[in-house]
């Protein structure tokens, strides 16, 4: 299947004149009725985007709850300490994990609904694919990316076959499927047949942590916990296949040869399913190639601001938020020419092809031109402020309303 998807579908810009409920007695006196919205809370305990999407979307929507109230689901034990007795919030929770709730309402298809633990609902949202059987709530859910159908060669086999039974049944009970790019929206109606007017597009934001302005020692902090005591180029992600380390770190490594740059390519990321390749070719590569591991978010604006590009080189992104982050902390970013990281990036960035040398030959030309770093920088920022998750609420608000 093509990798390639149509980069010039604007962000979604719904109508702002929505109602709210409301309940009028037998004398026409009317008032309003706060719509119940259940949000299913527990990917935000994540670490990797999905679980970054989870917890900013919910941040963004509760600046402003206007007339809704939140039902936010989580394990028990395990409800966010930052929601507990905030306004327009009531927690739920499930007496089993999250992997016991999957297997009895996925797999195994058990017919009870979500209700039950939450009670009564106007909608249901969840960020994470999967929706669960509902009783009469309307159904709203987030698919990041297809990546498991588009490029099923890079995919965890065994997650791939789970999310191909079990995503068709949650796009068919939802009322309306959030995309985070035009991209993923276009595989929804290719890979899944999902009617277009049935889904939206919603960019995803950037959090206020990632600016252009440094910390306090923030250069020694890195040195300190990193390692990191000289300039060095940075890619982050889950060390899994589609992230294309293998081929980044080639082409970091011809780079090396034909400029000046005597820096390392920082790896910043968790081992995910089928890593060894890409941790092998990492170590083969010596002291040029520092793996970090999983960096805590609160280190991550440093990493971007301190390092001379961001080097994304992926196969397939239904977003990428990575070089959102960069272009927002004033580095320069070097993408892959597909999926949707042309969308996030515009203009304001070098491209490459996924193979070693169009990687190097990337690297080299941002490296060796200063002028380029410099508009690559400005564009990068002005890119940025296009995404905010105060905008990405407002549309995820507006769809709320819409179903209601």
């Amino acid at each position: 299947m093509p990798t390639t998807c149509p980069k010039r579908v604007p962000p979604l810009s719904l109508c702002s004149g929505t109602s709210v409920a409301t309940a009028c007695g037998p004398t026409g006196g009317c008032e309003r009725v706060p719509i119940s919205i259940g949000y299913d809370a527990r990917a935000g305990l994540q670490g990797a985007g999905v679980g970054r999407y989870a917890r900013a979307l919910l941040q963004a929507l509760l600046v402003a709850p206007g007339d809704e109230e939140y039902v936010v689901l989580a394990e028990r034990g395990k409800s966010p300490s930052w929601l507990r007795g905030r306004e327009h919030v009531r927690l739920a929770s499930l007496p089993v994990s999250q992997r016991a709730s999957d297997i009895a309402w996925q797999r195994l298809r058990i017919p009870v609904p979500v209700e039950w633990f939450t009670g009564p609902l106007r909608i249901y949202h969840s960020p994470d694919y999967l929706l669960p059987p509902l009783a009469h709530a309307a159904g709203i859910v987030t698919v990041h990316d297809l990546s498991f159908a588009r490029v099923p060669q890079f995919a965890h086999p065994q997650l791939a076959a789970f999310l191909n039974r079990a995503l068709p049944r949650s796009l068919r009970r939802a009322a309306l499927v959030l995309a985070d790019s035009a991209c993923t929206a276009e595989d929804l109606v290719a890979c899944f047949g999902v009617p277009a007017e049935r889904v939206r597009t919603i960019y995803l934001g950037v959090e206020a942590s990632f600016c252009p302005q440094p910390g306090e020692d923030e250069r020694e902090h890195l040195a300190r916990e990193y390692g990191l005591d000289g300039p060095y180029l940075l890619t982050v992600g889950t060390i899994e296949p589609r992230k294309n380390l293998v081929a980044t770190v080639e082409g970091f490594k011809r780079a090396r040869l034909q400029c000046t740059f005597d820096g390392v390519l920082a790896i910043a990321g968790a081992p995910g399913w089928l890593a060894e390749e890409s941790l092998e070719a990492a170590r083969r590569a010596g002291r040029h190639v520092r793996l970090l591991g999983r960096v805590p978010d609160a280190d991550l604006p440093a990493l971007y601001r301190q390092a001379e590009a961001l080097v994304y080189a992926s196969h397939y992104e239904g977003f990428g938020l990575p070089p959102l982050e960069a272009m927002a902390c004033g580095t320069p970013v070097i993408v892959s020419n597909n999926s949707s990281l042309p969308e996030v990036v515009g203009g304001a960035g070098v491209y490459c092809e996924t193979d070693a040398e169009s990687i190097a030959g990337a690297i080299v030309r941002l490296l060796e031109d200063a002028q380029l770093r410099t508009k690559l920088v400005r564009t990068g920022l002005e890119r940025a402020r296009l995404f905010t998750w105060e905008r990405t609420a407002e549309q995820v608000r507006q769809v709320y309303h819409e179903v209601v």
